[in-house]
């Protein structure tokens, strides 16, 4: 099993980060961190924005002259999320642990001038592309306090949900490689799929997996669109009123509107009005 010591960051790709930076921010409360731009030795320039509520910060990444591994992206699936960054406290020990697990640390292990970084592949890892790395640079004094939640009132991010062919034998996989720990399995025969959330050691962030059990799931047309991968964010807002009031004054329209289920009451930011990331939003 890896050992990893926190989750760090989500990351998205987006054409240009700027533009994607500020709404985030004023739609969900992201407070803009820190940017960085790109060079002759690294194709993509970026931005970090804290995240109202887990404690994890939001990436954007954005090409940086051609050819960029950001611009292939894009150009394969358009903007979306790319990958998850957990940190380690050792990263060669790290990358002794992914072979261990007959895995392979994709890239080696690389140093990138802050951090030592090495990487599983979506191929291996079920669809999510997972960043892991040991930082060699003095942690940034900035400001982390996120005074409102934007327009929808965003409270915290409850949990990244990845859509893949096989609940079960995700599962497996996340509790052998990580540890990750199962809360609860269900089958919604309405929406024809299967799920399971999971708790992510030391993190106030959850992970939820969802697989079709049939042909005409919202999730096996996004795998077939798509491919497996990350399929959405869920995030808790002061209410859903007040939520879809505040996307409307900024001339958003909710997705689906108002939805009931056992769980909690939802509705949804499409990607087409966030910059590329299906956000689901609810009440507790």
């Amino acid at each position: 099993m890896i050992t990893f010591t926190r989750v760090d960051h989500i990351s998205m790709a987006s054409a240009d980060w700027r533009p994607q930076a500020e709404r985030l921010q004023r739609l969900l409360g992201f407070k803009y961190l820190s940017n960085w731009e790109g060079s002759a030795k690294q194709d993509f320039s970026g931005s970090l924005s804290q995240v109202p509520g887990t404690g994890i910060e939001f990436e954007i990444i954005a090409p940086y002259g051609s050819p960029s591994f950001v611009q292939k992206f894009l150009d394969q699936g358009g903007p979306g999320l790319h990958h998850i960054t957990i940190e380690v406290p050792d990263i060669h020990r790290c990358a002794e642990e992914i072979t261990a697990l007959g895995l392979t640390p994709f890239g080696g292990v690389v140093d990138d001038g802050a951090w030592y970084v090495t990487y599983v592949h979506p191929k291996e890892s079920g669809g999510i592309l997972w960043q892991l790395f040991q930082s060699h640079r003095p942690e940034r004094e900035v400001d982390r306090s996120t005074p409102n939640g934007g327009a929808v009132g965003l409270k915290r991010i409850d949990h990244v949900s990845l859509a893949v062919p096989d609940r079960d034998a995700q599962v497996e996989w996340q509790k052998r490689v990580f540890g990750f720990e199962e809360i609860s399995r269900w089958t919604n025969e309405a929406e024809g799929y299967d799920g399971c959330v999971m708790r992510i050691p030391g993190s106030l962030l959850q992970f939820e997996i969802i697989a079709p059990n049939r042909p005409d799931s919202f999730v096996q047309k996004f795998i077939d669109k798509r491919r497996p991968g990350m399929h959405h964010i869920c995030c808790e807002v002061e209410s859903v009123e007040g939520a879809i009031a505040g996307m409307r004054a900024e001339g958003v329209e909710p997705f689906g509107g108002i939805v009931e289920s056992d769980w909690h009451r939802h509705t949804f930011l499409h990607p087409r009005d966030s910059g590329g990331v299906l956000f689901q939003l609810f009440e507790e």
